[in-house]
């Protein structure tokens, strides 16, 4: 059995004119950062001053603390979008009109909903509603909301992956419907949709930077905000460890979520075709 590529192979002529490009792309792009650097360098970015409220201890307190509530929250939030979007998911495979329909209303609805106007509904509204939630609750709300639409879709699309075998074998075992999807099909498409999980986790995460608009919640963002105002020459540098901050995390869940997507292809993965000869 052999493949045809979808693309020729480069001659000489262009693996020389390739490796051009190459050079030029390096060379703009070193050419850029030094311009970048040399022009930070100049407004004193670099400057040990700048940096010297980094060496104490409560500096350092403060942007774990915020950094700390937003992990609080996409945890939360993440945590409510999975129980409540396994029932999602499961509506969403119902046979029954009634329960589809509505379920697929609410996917496409707060699918389509930008995160920061769910934010303002719910800091907004619910209030008026006779809710007086606390910021975080604003927050964990507004993240629950469309992430569970997401979490739903990916239920969906676990279970349907699964072989049709596992769910007829479930129900000449005399397993209910919901028996069928408790115990046999869900844990197998959780298993199954697991990397996209854990990538939902990375954008519920950094949806947790919006809570800087709401003004009363102590996250990162405004962590760093507010150092960058009591010291003055250092708000670029307390940005910039924020970023690197949110970076670093960020970075850590696609390397989870990589990891869990190769042990489920060595554990489920298909051999390898042997190649005629």
């Amino acid at each position: 059995m052999s493949t045809n590529p979808l693309f020729e192979v480069p001659g000489p002529r262009a693996q020389r004119r390739n490796r051009a490009l190459e050079v030029v792309s390096w060379a703009i792009v070193a050419g850029l950062a030094y311009l970048i650097v040399r022009t930070l360098n100049k407004n004193g970015v670099f400057d040990a001053a700048a940096w010297q409220p980094f060496t104490q201890w409560g500096v350092w307190y403060q942007l774990g603390l915020g950094l700390f509530n937003n992990l609080r929250a996409a945890i939360v939030g993440m945590l409510l979008s999975m129980f409540f979007g396994c029932f999602l998911g499961w509506g969403l495979l119902s046979t029954r009109k009634t329960v589809r329909y509505p379920c697929r209303v609410f996917t496409d609805v707060f699918n389509g909903i930008p995160v920061l106007l769910l934010l303002f509904f719910t800091s907004l509204v619910l209030p008026s509603w006779g809710l007086p939630l606390s910021d975080f609750w604003f927050l964990v709300i507004a993240l629950s909301l469309y992430s569970t639409a997401v979490v739903g879709d990916l239920v969906r699309a676990g279970v349907l992956a699964l072989p049709r075998g596992e769910s007829e074998a479930a129900a000449a075992l005399g397993f209910s419907g919901f028996q069928s999807m408790q115990l046999i099909l869900l844990p197998q498409a959780l298993r199954l949709m697991s990397p996209a999980l854990v990538s939902q986790m990375v954008i519920v995460f950094k949806g947790t930077t919006l809570a800087f608009v709401l003004g009363g919640y102590f996250d990162l963002l405004r962590s760093a905000t507010v150092l960058g105002a009591y010291y003055s020459r250092s708000l670029l540098q307390a940005q910039f460890i924020a970023a690197i901050a949110f970076m670093l995390i960020n970075i850590l869940l696609s390397y989870i979520a990589s990891a869990i997507d190769r042990k489920e292809k060595q554990r489920y993965g298909v051999e390898p075709v042997a190649h005629d000869e």
